[in-house]
């Protein structure tokens, strides 16, 4: 089957996830906040809560801590927002929102994020191709992505795919080729990325993944597919499969 071709063959080592949060579907607020920052250090993985001020508004775009507060933020569960760093279970703390490695399904579960038979991506690497993300919250693990890598694959989710496609669905299927644009007349983020299906905007390339997306719209050559689309009548969902390579004179060089 043509779907089943497209495999991650280069996997991209994530250096930090961040941590990203959405309000409930009826706060009417579908921004995806980011919250925290999984890092690091001396082989030793910690989540630290963004500092709410400067720094909590610098990841989103303007909007303060407590408005995240009023849509009914109140950190992640297992990680008390009393503390600002933790650093005792992150990963087994966030594993748990994926299927066990040594469940009977795990490798069906791992080809619907198209890691072929046989791989072995890191437990952070993991989180971040996965975004570990459960209907029962409105957490996920978002990886910001390596400028400098030279060659990766990735299957993402076409942000704001409903809205764009809400009562005037588009004919497309799996394969049907996409094309990624900067968009910096958008007039709610100069830094979005957007999807194409020919002259048709279908949504857009995460927030939190855009500014390296620019980059290599600038420095590497991009391709992108549909790789699958799902969700309810009232909630379609559309992945993309996205090859990220040298250009030809960084293949000569």
């Amino acid at each position: 089957m043509a779907e089943m071709e497209n495999w991650i063959e280069n996997i991209s080592e994530p250096k930090k996830l961040v941590l990203a949060w959405q309000a409930p579907d009826h706060m009417k607020d579908r921004f995806r906040w980011a919250v925290g920052l999984l890092e690091r250090y001396d082989g030793r993985e910690t989540m630290r809560y963004l500092d709410p001020g400067a720094e909590f508004e610098a990841f989103n775009q303007g909007r303060t801590f407590e408005q995240a507060r009023s849509l009914g933020y109140d950190g992640y569960p297992a990680f008390t927002l009393r503390r600002h760093l933790h650093d005792e279970g992150v990963i087994s703390t966030f594993l748990r929102r994926l299927p066990p490695r040594n469940r009977a399904d795990f490798d069906h579960y791992m080809r619907q994020f198209r890691f072929p038979v046989g791989s072995n991506p890191t437990d952070f690497a993991l989180l971040g191709y996965t975004e570990a993300k459960l209907p029962s919250d409105g957490f996920s693990l978002v990886d910001p992505l390596d400028p400098g890598v030279n060659a990766c694959e990735l299957m993402l989710e076409v942000a704001g795919y409903r809205y764009y496609v809400a009562g005037n669905p588009i004919g497309i299927g799996i394969d049907h080729p996409v094309d990624l644009r900067a968009e910096p007349h958008n007039p709610h983020d100069a830094g979005a990325v957007s999807v194409h299906v020919g002259d048709r905007k279908i949504g857009n390339i995460n927030r939190l993944q855009a500014p390296t997306f620019l980059a290599w719209l600038k420095a590497r050559r991009i391709s992108g597919t549909i790789q699958r689309l799902n969700g309810k009548p009232d909630h379609p969902r559309a992945f993309l499969f996205v090859r990220v390579m040298p250009t030809a004179k960084q293949i000569a060089a």
